[in-house]
């Protein structure tokens, strides 16, 4: 795959991750007692920093050539907060979590430790 389908599929996953973050969500089951059972709702988060990870690493390995990891890291955590971010101060329908931050951050430290364990062998 060349490095600008690479670059795009990881641009167009960070648009998806922004629209399913900000879009207003409406169900007519009630999933509310599965997400209080499991907490499935932070088990997603990350889930979708692991692979937002797994996707901008080599998008990110081809723009910088050492410390590759510790740029991925710091993008992903701050793209979490920013989407909180806007949740909270853009619309009124959603609100930000400081628990969906430190969930985001359990799937980027997951996903940059994959990564470099991966790196290793």
């Amino acid at each position: 795959m060349s490095i600008k389908k690479r670059f795009l599929l990881a641009f167009f996953y960070s648009i998806f991750i922004l629209f399913i973050s900000l879009i207003k969500i409406e169900s007519p089951i009630d999933f509310s007692y599965l997400y209080k059972l499991v907490y499935l709702d932070k088990l997603v988060h990350t889930a979708i920093y692991f692979f937002f990870c797994l996707i901008w690493y080599i998008p990110f390995k081809d723009i910088f050539i050492n410390k590759t990891l510790i740029y991925l890291f710091i993008f992903s955590i701050l793209f979490g907060v920013f989407i909180e971010f806007l949740q909270e101060k853009v619309v009124h329908y959603r609100t930000a979590e400081l628990l969906d931050i430190w969930f985001n951050a359990l799937g980027t430290i997951i996903g940059c430790s994959f990564l470099l364990l991966k790196k290793q062998y």
